[in-house]
């Protein structure tokens, strides 16, 4: 009891300080809260930009650059420029290039993306008739824009085409193109349509992003054919 007591006194003596020590701490953390959700709010609303290459989704071959939108928030202003070897983009017939006359993007809302044709694939990777027949170099893309709050955002992408080879099957076309093309065969050939029927269900796209014609494999052993390519 006696030592309940002399807690109390000692509590009731310093009762000024204790009151201080505690109102610095709830301010800090107050302050502390009131910081993060400020960072979360503005996570909440920025944009961020990147670039990357992917295979032309209708399978014919060609490879495309993109300009995405992954963050949480629209962009403003966008620009992107290519720091490669000009030559090099030649040699491997790169239809896209920095552009003087190319202007920002004026908004790139949250989730979109730009898709613009980059080049053929067994072109980036073996050159043309004018190259050393070697893979097109790695090279960076520079990237600009603004958030909705005007504040300036930079990046860099590191892109490389070798990220593609030895991959299979990564031209093949969707399955809504594919039934397109199946109904055009049966159109031309109809006396063959149970023979065409069979030969597009079985067989499944191999094709490698250095190979310059199509292969396909099926449940047994093929060799590909002018018909194939």
């Amino acid at each position: 009891m006696d030592k309940i007591t002399e807690f109390l006194q000692y509590l009731n003596q310093y009762s000024a300080g204790i009151t201080a020590i505690a109102t610095v701490a709830i301010a800090f953390l107050s302050f502390y809260l009131a910081k993060e959700n400020r960072l979360l709010r503005k996570a909440g609303t920025e944009p961020e930009i990147v670039a990357y290459l992917t295979p032309t989704p209708n399978g014919s071959g060609g490879i495309d650059f993109i300009i995405a939108n992954i963050g949480q928030g629209p962009a403003r202003e966008v620009n992107f420029k290519f720091e490669c070897n000009e030559d090099d983009f030649e040699q491997h017939n790169v239809l896209l290039r920095n552009h003087e006359n190319r202007a920002a993007l004026s908004v790139l809302p949250q989730g979109e993306r730009l898709v613009s044709l980059f080049g053929i694939g067994y072109v980036l990777v073996q050159g043309n008739e004018n190259s050393s027949h070697e893979m097109l170099k790695p090279f960076k893309v520079k990237i600009s824009y603004k958030g909705l709050d005007g504040k300036e955002h930079q990046s860099v992408q590191n892109i490389d085409i070798s990220q593609f080879s030895g991959l299979r099957g990564i031209f093949s076309k969707p399955s809504g193109d594919q039934l397109i093309d199946i109904a055009r065969t049966i159109e031309k050939h109809l006396g063959k349509i149970s023979k065409h029927t069979i030969v597009c269900s079985d067989v499944l796209d191999t094709t490698e992003i250095a190979e310059s014609f199509r292969t396909f494999a099926a449940g047994k052993p093929i060799k590909p054919n002018k018909k194939h390519q």
